[in-house]
């Protein structure tokens, strides 16, 4: 006969002098700790996933937080990114004309495309996992900020080309017309083929136009000797200002004149007053710069408004 093995507990009443015997065989007593085992990993994986949603939605806000404050904070680069932009491409007009100034060659569209083409996402992965949503953004405003530090440094090595050259020839500097000749009113005709307001056919128009009041002061653009002061043209009155190294301006329409034929000026002094002399439409300035005899874009050579420089 197979006894079950276990624990027998005896109890005794004494007031009843009766002996009761309770039995607790090992299978009942196995499956009851694993009952309470089955009970306590329930709780316990309750407890874990309940305290899971919670940490995961408190760090799900607080990604979320931090992805609008960074959010906010691109919004911030991109407005500073856009101003430094709008101040590049001043710098690069302003290059331009210095590069003139200095007798330099303007910079070869191709060495521009080398110098700011192409860019690298070193990060390209980066983002996608911790904000899908503003990628885009971070991938535009990376490459943004890669063009324009390849536009700086292009420019920079431009500047201190400039500055090398320039620094050892300032006389030569002061004789090349760099301002506007007038301080006020606004551009009208530019240099190029334009319709002739007389004819109304198409001709080239050698120099800028700027309309200005009767009376307007106009300026010497640079260093030079009055070599014509003459009355009798379709220019109306005019005066040329040879500056040497091969740079000629003329000055038309003019009602009066401040200086004499072979008067030395330099830049920025009063040389004649606006009008509307000879072949015109209205008052204005005719301004001409002539290279070897060549007329150029005076609006290359518009660096400063300061009569100073």
């Amino acid at each position: 006969m197979k006894v079950d093995k276990g624990f027998r507990f005896f109890l005794v009443n004494d007031k009843k002098n009766r002996v009761s015997e309770i039995f607790i065989s090992n299978r009942s007593i196995a499956l009851s700790l694993f009952s309470a085992l089955g009970v306590f990993v329930a709780l316990l994986v309750f407890t874990t996933l309940e305290f899971g949603d919670i940490d995961y939605s408190y760090k799900l806000r607080d990604m979320q937080n931090k992805n609008m404050q960074l959010v906010s904070i691109i919004d911030d680069m991109r407005d500073h990114l856009d101003d430094a932009e709008t101040q590049l491409a001043d710098l690069t007009e302003k290059n331009g004309a210095l590069r003139n100034y200095a007798n330099l060659p303007q910079i070869d569209d191709a060495v521009k495309r080398v110098g700011i083409g192409g860019t690298i996402f070193k990060n390209r992965n980066s983002y996608s996992e911790l904000f899908p949503v503003e990628k885009n953004d971070l991938l535009s405003l990376e490459f943004d900020l890669d063009l324009l530090s390849r536009e700086i440094n292009l420019q920079k090595n431009s500047y201190e080309q400039i500055f090398n050259k320039v620094s050892k020839d300032i006389v030569r500097l002061k004789h090349l017309p760099s301002i506007p000749p007038v301080t006020s009113g606004f551009f009208t005709s530019s240099y190029g083929t334009r319709k002739d307001p007389f004819t109304q056919k198409a001709k080239f128009h050698k120099g800028q136009d700027f309309a200005v009041m009767s009376g307007t002061p106009v300026y010497a653009t640079a260093d030079g000797k009055i070599i014509s002061v003459n009355g009798k043209t379709g220019y109306g009155n005019i005066m040329i200002i040879d500056h040497g190294y091969g740079y000629r301006t003329l000055y038309a329409h003019l009602s009066r004149f401040k200086v004499t034929e072979g008067q030395t000026v330099t830049r920025g002094q009063l040389i004649a007053v606006s009008g509307n002399t000879g072949r015109s439409t209205g008052p204005h300035l005719h301004y001409e710069i002539r290279l070897n005899n060549v007329p150029v874009n005076p609006r290359n050579y518009f660096f400063t408004n300061n009569l100073e420089l």
